[in-house]
């Protein structure tokens, strides 16, 4: 094991901003996702083939990034959850060229298991329990800032409501330390799903 830096024993603010309510758990204060605002510190154990820690960390972060993808709205990662992950890639920059698949991600051609890959972020995620809830808590404002918006402009099915769905996130949000009233209100059915976790609608921001 090794560290780059000692996580922080104090709290981590998560800001109710435009880069978290649009990147999540990858937001940063620049561009939206440079310079993180919660990174991940911790290096596990790399693997031989990867270049150096760099490649390893940023193979973590995008591994976390593709199963928060497939999880879909979750807002706590679940790294033992089984997922379907559809082939895909990025590449920005002077980083590593990633590729994603079942079988786990290549970088720079180099392929590392899922396996190794979540089991490197599980060990990050004991070690730097706050960083996990930040990352975590930021998603939850995420998926509560797109899913309170999208079904005003989507048809859905009369007998069915996303009121129970904002609520869930909502809850999720505050048990992760956060609170869902500092969100700009979009919907009707967002403002109903966070008022009935408690506060009140009238303590609800409009846009």
């Amino acid at each position: 094991m090794n560290l780059l830096a000692q996580p922080s024993e104090g709290s981590i603010e998560v800001p109710v901003c435009p880069a978290v309510l649009c990147h999540g758990s990858r937001a940063g204060r620049k561009n939206g996702t440079q310079d993180p605002l919660f990174p991940h510190l911790h290096v596990p154990h790399r693997p031989s083939k990867l270049a150096n820690d760099e490649h390893w960390l940023i193979a973590l972060d995008y591994a976390e990034e593709v199963h928060r993808y497939d999880q879909s709205a979750e807002a706590v990662l679940q790294l033992d959850a089984k997922v379907s992950r559809s082939p895909g890639g990025r590449w920005c920059g002077d980083e590593p060229r990633l590729w994603h698949d079942s079988r786990g991600i290549e970088v720079d051609d180099i392929l590392v298991s899922w396996a190794h890959l979540l089991a490197g972020r599980a060990e990050q995620r004991e070690i730097e329990p706050e960083v996990a809830r930040a990352r975590d808590l930021a998603h939850a404002y995420k998926y509560l800032d797109y899913f309170g918006e999208v079904y005003d402009d989507l048809p859905h099915p009369e007998d069915w409501s996303p009121v129970p769905l904002i609520r869930r996130l909502a809850e999720e949000a505050r048990a992760l330390g956060g609170d869902p009233t500092l969100l700009p209100v979009h919907t009707e059915y967002m403002r109903e799903g966070i008022a009935t976790i408690g506060g009140g609608c009238e303590e609800l921001v409009s846009p």
